[in-house]
């Protein structure tokens, strides 16, 4: 995968944060988390065997959500299923 016109060097990282919050607070709120739901499993699914990406993987969410897979897959199972159908 080829990112594209992108200035890595004038990425401003306050308002990236704030787009990417924005995408999931916005009217598509369910949608981004069906995204969620099928983009993760399509990650875990493609790079499971391969401890190299999983460990890249494992960085990004902690980046992202201060907590590793193995962590976010602990909080998950204490998910009622009636969360799950909201």
């Amino acid at each position: 995968m080829k990112i594209q016109k992108v200035n890595f060097d004038e990425i401003n990282y306050d308002k990236l944060a704030i787009a990417i919050i924005n995408s999931f607070e916005s009217d598509r709120e369910e949608s981004g988390r069906r995204e969620l739901v099928k983009g993760m499993n399509y990650v875990v699914k493609k790079y499971k065997d391969s401890s190299n990406a999983m460990s890249i993987v494992d960085d990004v969410l902690i980046t992202f959500t201060g907590l590793s897979l193995e962590s976010l897959v602990e909080l998950s199972t204490h998910v009622t299923d009636d969360e799950v159908d909201d």
